[in-house]
């Protein structure tokens, strides 16, 4: 067995430990230091019963008996099963994710049309951005564009370039590369907002139909 299941398992007895304690002090007006009410009993590999008015850990590894004070079984308790325990609890923590995952969305988006009207408020504002992006880059072509056919005809005419004149055009060309890098960036953007929304919006509309409406989410206590 794992560390973590050990550890599992002596919580797990501590609590049934505990609630079979209240549950014996509260049903039962025998004195103090009378007979039990409850018997806890287990077999072992063998097949030998061991009874106990505890419970332990072999109790819990093995399944055990409740008995009442004339040996009837009330109620049989099956072994701790640490792969069955993890099992569930992947399942339990996927849907704790998911529950808030969907508090999470239902806090930004009133329903499936208002996310998808965000989707495209979103993508509206980066193609007006690209849009603006892309006539500048326009402007620093023309401009670099003109610069190089002046330098091409003062070497025709057998004058040197000035470093002024290089550092023009190198300082066209690295504008164009920034803003070339920065129009990517952004229809890479683009994308992403398109497909992060498709889950959130998807799942959204199955809220709405699988409830009629979305649920509620209560505001955040005050401070």
């Amino acid at each position: 067995m794992s560390l973590s299941g050990k550890v599992i398992l002596r919580v797990l007895v501590l609590a049934l430990s505990l609630g079979a304690e209240f549950a014996i002090a509260a049903t039962s007006n025998a004195p103090a230091g009378s007979e039990p009410k409850r018997w806890y009993r287990f077999f072992s590999e063998g097949g030998i019963p061991t009874l106990s008015d505890q419970i332990t850990e072999e109790h819990v590894k093995r399944g055990y008996d409740i008995l009442d004070r004339n040996m009837q079984v009330l109620r049989r308790i099956p072994a701790f099963n640490e792969d069955a325990y993890q099992k569930d609890k992947v399942r339990r923590d996927a849907m704790l994710r998911r529950q808030q995952e969907d508090a999470r969305i239902l806090r930004l988006y009133s329903s499936s049309r208002d996310a998808e009207l965000a989707r495209n408020r979103l993508l509206d504002t980066l193609e007006t951005s690209i849009g603006y992006n892309a006539i500048q880059l326009m402007r620093l072509k023309r401009l670099r564009s003109e610069l190089v056919e002046h330098a091409a005809d003062q070497e025709r005419s057998g004058k040197s370039l000035t470093n002024q004149t290089k550092d023009q055009i190198h300082q066209y060309e690295l504008q164009i590369q920034d803003l070339n890098s920065l129009v990517a960036s952004q229809r890479a953007e683009q994308a992403k907002v398109r497909q992060d929304f498709i889950g959130i919006i998807q799942r959204l509309t199955e809220l709405e139909s699988n409830k009629g409406g979305l649920p509620a989410i209560a505001p955040p206590p005050s401070p």
